[in-house]
């Protein structure tokens, strides 16, 4: 299999110390916390990233982006305006083919033909969403400031229910031809990336997670723990991958960087003080949707999220010095930057 690689900058770029190359790859049998994932100097650290975005406008069903500043992307320009320190990753969706995010009525998903027949309506044409056909939209995206663009799957749409779980029941094969299939469209549209994935609905398969490691990505967001109590030795038990740890990112089978989500709209700011007391890396979410249809995402970006998270950061802001404002994508090069030689693969050591 040729081997396929992303663009090997993103849009800004880590001390060069702590930049890597996407041919040093963790090692697979790599496991726990790296030691040393703060700076020195650092105690806790932050980071907010932004899932679905595509180039569907306010003229589709929904718009998730391809209104630019005078859409849903307003709110993350009004929070980089107002916080000086903060940065973004935003994981975008190759060729979107969702017309509706959710089912608004999940109980008809149990009679076959009318799941069927959903799921079908529900499927865009191939290339109506594809990036590299809305040069406008990519444009804004490199423009933004102190913002890293990641992936979020090729369609974010298996075509059947649950139609949101792309890489759900996927051979390792159809993975890996997804990840090519993203990536010649994120090279078509000249538009870079940091080495890293939020798949769809949280879902990492042990085939997915071997083909996005030896694609050449370093790390993956697929936990999400609301509810669980802080602590050092905290592991999630929600959404995704349970059982690692809640706040702190971890190596997982495979030789990928996990991240795992524990803060959003429906937390309180306790919560984030919490995460920061313990040394943690607070991960806040968002989605770049907040309606469609009778759909509302909770912690789709809006008024009031945004009211909420100016005064997550503002409060972030009193912490001082000591808190590294970063992004999931310049930890993974910081950790991977670090191992040492016998913990590094070869991109083909399959």
């Amino acid at each position: 299999m040729t081997s396929v690689r992303p663009a090997s900058l993103p849009p800004f770029a880590p001390d060069r110390s702590e930049s890597t190359s996407f041919a040093r790859l963790p090692a697979r049998g790599l496991a726990g916390i790296p030691p040393d994932w703060l700076p020195p100097g650092k105690k806790a650290a932050v980071v907010f990233t932004i899932d679905d975005v595509h180039p569907g406008t306010s003229r589709d069903s929904y718009e998730a982006g391809g209104d630019l500043d005078h859409g849903q992307l307003r709110f993350l320009i009004r929070l980089l305006t107002a916080h000086s320190k903060l940065r973004a990753t935003l994981f975008v969706t190759a060729d979107w083919r969702a017309k509706h995010p959710s089912v608004s009525h999940p109980l008809l998903m149990h009679i076959p033909g009318v799941r069927r027949l959903w799921c079908e309506w529900n499927t865009l044409p191939e290339g109506t969403m594809r990036i590299d056909r809305f040069p406008r939209f990519i444009e804004f995206l490199k423009n933004l400031p102190r913002v890293e663009i990641g992936l979020h799957g090729l369609t974010h749409n298996r075509g059947r229910h649950p139609t949101h779980l792309e890489y759900l029941d996927a051979s390792e094969e159809e993975c890996r031809r997804s990840l090519a299939g993203i990536f010649q469209i994120f090279h078509a549209a000249n538009l870079a990336f940091v080495p890293g994935m939020s798949p769809p609905g949280w879902y990492l398969s042990h085939g997915l997670a071997r083909a996005m490691r030896d694609a050449g990505l370093t790390f993956v967001g697929s936990s999400r723990d609301l509810v669980s109590a802080v602590h050092r030795e905290a592991r999630s038990g929600m959404s995704g991958l349970t059982g690692t740890s809640l706040i702190a990112p971890q190596w997982i089978s495979g030789g990928l960087l996990n991240f795992t989500t524990n803060y959003q709209a429906t937390s309180t700011i306790d919560r984030a003080r919490s995460i920061i007391d313990h040394g943690g890396l607070l991960a806040i979410k968002a989605h770049v949707i907040k309606r469609a249809g009778s759909y509302v995402a909770l912690d789709g970006l809006g008024d009031e999220y945004c009211d909420h998270l100016h005064a997550v950061f503002d409060y972030l802001e009193t912490v001082g010095e000591d808190l590294w404002w970063t992004s999931m994508g310049e930890i993974a090069a910081r950790c991977v930057a670090a191992l040492p030689q016998a913990s590094i693969g070869k991109a083909n050591d399959l």
